[in-house]
């Protein structure tokens, strides 16, 4: 017998919703915030445009971007561990299990709270939605400020103003990832999972992947990895293998290639005057997906382990084109590190 039998109809009616989902591009953000940030998008979508254009006008436009991916590779290095991880490890598991108490819940640990009914969770992990998601625009729009500050619209071609704003940039972007983190831990923690602990920091490392993809493609290839990481979490395999400097490894890989990635992206924002708007509409839009794609993982892994099911219910197809996405793929990142590992000892012997 399927254990979905086993679900209230509540449960099964988001399990349904969810695995449906997932071949879907599925992406409307909650709230009063929907018609702000599509007028946002078109409006960044123009200025970026604007801003390839006199980049790639520019007579050392190649020197520029060397210097940029350089200021970008040392900036993402010096900030991680500072701020990343704090983003992580910042939510209060006492008040998390004081807000299910408050609504009639007696849980006394996070692992309680995996046996309760889903709906529990999504009726408490509501309660602390819209301050992440108005936090995000809100920081977007004070970094581009101080970026701007640089003028970089009339110096650029001299290279060494395009790194310093790079530099600024790749600060702002693990400022984003550390707001991204807070909300992922959000969510993991009013679903029962302890993102302090360092197999669940993977999987976050992986939602973070999978809430800054863009596309089908991109969303496709990050939550088949997560699935695939689930069945191996569920039968303690992989894991259990894995050291601590390994996994710090692991998800050191992830942020770093997130942060490159992104600040490409955030270069827009060097523009004045549209910068803030630019960079304010992404950092919103990224809270919104953030938020939305943590709930949509957690709610499929709390579901899953709850009453064991197969996570390859809830995965993708994708093809060999669809894994070249680009993405930083928790799975894939995991098996290198372990055979790395294995070619290492083997070098020994």
């Amino acid at each position: 017998m399927h254990r979905t039998s086993e679900m209230s109809d509540y449960e099964r009616s988001v399990w349904q919703r969810l695995v449906a989902e997932t071949t879907e591009d599925h992406d409307t953000p909650p709230g009063r915030l929907r018609s702000g940030l599509v007028r946002a998008r078109v409006a960044a979508s123009a200025q970026i445009g604007k801003a390839k254009d006199a980049v790639m006008s520019l007579p050392n436009a190649e020197a520029v971007g060397d210097a940029i991916n350089s200021a970008v590779t040392n900036a993402l290095d010096g900030l991680h561990s500072m701020t990343v991880n704090f983003g992580l490890h910042s939510v209060s598991h006492d008040t998390v299990i004081k807000h299910f108490t408050a609504k009639g819940h007696p849980v006394e640990s996070l692992d309680d709270i995996r046996s309760l009914d889903i709906r529990a969770c999504d009726s408490v992990s509501a309660s602390g939605k819209q301050k992440y998601l108005v936090a995000g625009a809100g920081e977007g729009a004070a970094s581009s400020l101080v970026v701007t500050g640089l003028t970089v619209s009339s110096t650029v071609s001299g290279g060494t103003t395009a790194a310093a704003a790079a530099a600024a940039i790749a600060a702002d972007s693990v400022t984003v990832l550390t707001g991204m983190g807070r909300i992922i831990a959000h969510v993991a923690a009013h679903y029962g999972y302890d993102v302090n602990e360092p197999d669940e920091e993977v999987f976050a490392a992986g939602v973070l992947s999978y809430s800054t993809a863009t596309g089908a493609s991109q969303k496709a290839t990050t939550l088949a990895a997560l699935s695939r990481l689930t069945q191996d979490m569920m039968r303690r395999t992989t894991m259990a293998t894995l050291s601590q400097n390994q996994i710090v490894r692991v998800i050191e890989t992830v942020f770093k290639a997130l942060g490159v990635k992104m600040t490409r992206k955030k270069l827009a924002q060097a523009v004045p005057v549209a910068g803030a708007l630019i960079n304010g509409g992404m950092n919103a839009q990224l809270a919104a997906h953030t938020y939305s794609r943590a709930l949509t993982a957690y709610r499929l892994r709390f579901l899953t382990e709850k009453y064991g099911l197969d996570p390859a219910e809830w995965r993708p197809d994708v093809d060999a084109t669809d894994e070249d996405s680009g993405m930083p793929l928790i799975d894939e990142i995991l098996d290198a590190e372990l055979a790395d590992e294995d070619h290492a000892r083997r070098e020994l012997l």
